[in-house]
């Protein structure tokens, strides 16, 4: 009785195993669209593909990534750029430095940065 038991285990652990790993399988990678078709999406190298268990997962990368690092001057610093597009913007700023409060806001072609003394920040618009 107790070999039909570990039986039944073992193929409950190997079907458990086998579903598990059926998403891990590499899936190819598309091929470019020929140049002059008509609504031919872009595939290029930087296109990011991934698989989880659960099934297919959704990555954007930005080609045009607008982020970067300043150093603040007596508590400040603005960046000038045109990726910034306003105060809808979505921007991710830390401190380098320290573990200090930031205050970072984005306007029409710059970000103005507020935090302390002359600490290295990092900034990222997301969105």
């Amino acid at each position: 009785m107790e070999t039909r038991a570990m039986r039944s285990a073992i193929v409950a652990l190997g079907l458990s195993a086998l579903i598990a790993g059926a998403g891990c399988a590499p899936r190819p990678h598309p091929a470019p669209p020929r140049q002059g078709e008509p609504g031919a999406a872009s595939h290029e190298s930087r296109d990011i593909w991934a698989n989880t268990v659960f099934g297919a997962a959704n990555v954007t990368a930005t080609a045009n990534l607008c982020a970067g690092r300043v150093r603040l001057a007596q508590g400040a610093a603005t960046v000038n750029d045109t990726c910034f597009t306003g105060d809808t913007n979505v921007v991710l700023c830390t401190d380098a430095s320290s573990a200090s409060a930031i205050q970072c806001t984005a306007g029409n072609g710059k970000l103005a940065l507020v935090g302390t003394a002359s600490d290295l920040i990092n900034y990222a618009r997301v969105r």
